[in-house]
């Protein structure tokens, strides 16, 4: 006879997760397995969802599913409570206590393999399963002792058998409920202060919102879009309401993109696409933000990159993903999802991506051409538009910069003035093949809707710049004008004296009126060799600051 020795039981709880907060995701995914079955059976309400139209006269009789997560940091306990089926009790105790001998179906059930429940084991001292079925008068309760589970696990010349060490550290019973009580909760208590990370509700929150098959958040404006889109295919998502200490969860999509807390972009569309094997069969579907594609997303927008869902369950993280595309990096210019729906993609284990099959494969070779091909095809445009763009906007501001101080009287002397003429020339003769490239990348794709919106965002956003910066410049000069207006003119000869003067001073050391031209020339010396010396910022920084000094003396 086959001996299995304790050590199994160590790598299905103590060695299962590399990240804690994991365990919330298997107590969630059994949640939905429970609510989907009651509200087949018509125990529960059916999902209220934006794509499905509900008829049925006697819903509002019945219960709105929903999943609630307690977190107490003082009493160091956490709730994952649903209110579903349960368990009947003459089931209860060998499904409990049984392990990776699920009766789930992998085909139709999120949680399958009948080991996950055990997840919270590794965290707690004491992992309660407490549950009643819809009907009876009795409620089930297991507590397995997580110390003690330890302690053996720990002690080598225990030699103890996996099923003798499950008997040890399991205790059962049964208490009087209310005959319509019908729910399943999961209770860990006394978390381990090692694991206090599972009881940061910030934290938790903020990695369920992702992971976990909740809705998209109503400030989400293209949400809808999505949801339609589903209709329209006769699709499926799977939503569930879920509370964490009362307060509901929703995917944190948003329109608009953050660098250094502010807005450098946002989202002005949603694309679609179906992915099918060679053979026609549907694995999978997609969306993705339209954006202008030009830097990697920073990550302080939690959205960032293509994100890989089964059941509306993310596999893995955000980088997962990433080995598809022809550049790591690439992932990190998108906002988005890929669902896998075909029922042979099955989630591995630890969930971080599916077991390897035939249709894998398929769905493998499906992705390629998208990411490999298409994705890295649009950011590449994108840069190129956005490279010519901030070219020819630079030569425009050269121009600007270049008339503006020589109205300001900017420059130090003749030369000064004739040598940074040359260089704007220069630039100049580049403009005309530079708006030549402009034209033909955005003629390139002229019958592609997407590559035309990319391009008009791009454009949009550097006339936008254009625009700004001929205002402030505007503003600039007139508050010189201003300045020069002299307040002690009556209203027949507003201009003073003062002014005309400066009209005759082009050159920068003329401001300096209390200096002779002598002196006035071996200031301009000095500015030209600071010029020389020093980086163009540094420069020019320094030059205004002694012109500053020298005025004020």
């Amino acid at each position: 006879m086959a001996i299995i020795g304790k050590n199994v039981i160590e790598n299905l709880t103590l060695g299962m997760y590399e990240n804690s907060l994991m365990i919330y995701r298997e107590y969630i995914q059994n949640a939905a397995d429970s609510i989907d079955k009651a509200i087949n059976l018509g125990i529960l309400k059916e999902k209220q969802d934006q794509y499905t139209v509900q008829n049925t006269t006697d819903l509002d009789d019945k219960e709105k599913a929903q999943i609630d997560i307690y977190i107490d940091q003082k009493k160091r306990t956490i709730s994952i409570y649903d209110n579903a089926l349960g368990i009947p009790k003459d089931k209860f105790y060998n499904i409990l206590s049984s392990i990776a001998d699920s009766e789930k179906d992998k085909e139709s059930n999120k949680g399958f393999r009948g080991i996950g429940r055990l997840a919270g084991l590794a965290y707690c001292k004491k992992l309660i399963f407490t549950s009643s079925y819809i009907g009876e008068n009795k409620k089930s309760i297991m507590i397995w002792d997580g110390e003690l589970l330890k302690n053996i696990l720990n002690d080598t010349k225990n030699r103890i058998s996996a099923s003798d060490l499950v008997d040890k550290v399991i205790d059962y019973k049964t208490e009087d409920c209310d005959i319509n009580e019908h729910f399943f909760e999961v209770i860990l208590n006394d978390i381990s202060t090692e694991n206090n990370e599972l009881l940061n509700v910030k934290d938790v929150c903020d990695y369920l919102s992702f992971v976990a098959p909740v809705p998209y958040a109503k400030s989400f404006i293209y949400r809808s879009k999505i949801y339609d889109f589903i209709k329209e295919n006769n699709l499926k998502l799977d939503e569930y309401d879920i509370l964490v200490n009362g307060n509901p969860l929703f995917k944190p999509y948003k329109t608009h993109l953050l660098s250094k807390g502010k807005t450098y972009d946002e989202i002005k569309d949603i694309e679609f696409k179906l992915i099918h094997s060679e053979d026609n069969k549907l694995l999978g579907w997609m969306w993705f933000a339209v954006i202008k594609f030009v830097i990697n997303i920073p990550k302080e927008n939690k959205m960032r990159s293509i994100r890989l869902r089964k059941e509306n369950i993310q596999i893995g993280n955000e980088t997962t993903l990433s080995k598809f595309f022809k550049e790591a990096r690439g992932s990190t210019y998108f906002i988005g999802e890929v669902m896998a729906i075909d029922k042979n993609l099955i989630p591995n284990a630890r969930r971080d991506y599916f077991n390897i099959n035939e249709t894998l494969r398929e769905f493998e070779k499906a992705l390629i051409p998208i990411l490999n091909g298409e994705a890295y095809s649009l950011y590449h445009y994108a840069n190129k538009v956005k490279i010519s763009f901030r070219k020819q906007y630079d030569i425009i501001e050269k121009e600007n910069e270049f008339n503006l101080k020589v109205q300001q009287g900017e420059f130090f002397d003749k030369n000064d003035e004739i040598n940074a003429k040359k260089e704007l020339e220069k630039e100049e003769e580049n403009l005309s093949s530079l708006t030549n490239s402009i034209d033909k990348l955005e003629n390139k794709y002229k019958e592609n809707n997407l590559y035309n919106k990319v391009f008009n965002l791009i454009k949009e956003d550097f006339q936008k710049k254009d625009i700004e910066s001929n205002a402030a410049k505007f503003s600039q000069q007139n508050t010189i004008k201003t300045d020069s207006i002299s307040k002690n003119d009556n209203e027949n000869n507003t201009h003073t004296e003062q002014e005309k003067s400066n009209k005759k001073k082009k050159y920068k050391a003329q401001e300096l009126s209390k200096y002779n031209k002598r002196e006035q020339k071996l200031i301009t010396r000095i500015y030209n060799k600071i010029r020389k010396v020093l980086a163009k910022d540094m420069a020019e920084d320094l030059i205004n600051k002694i012109q500053e000094d020298l005025k004020s003396e």
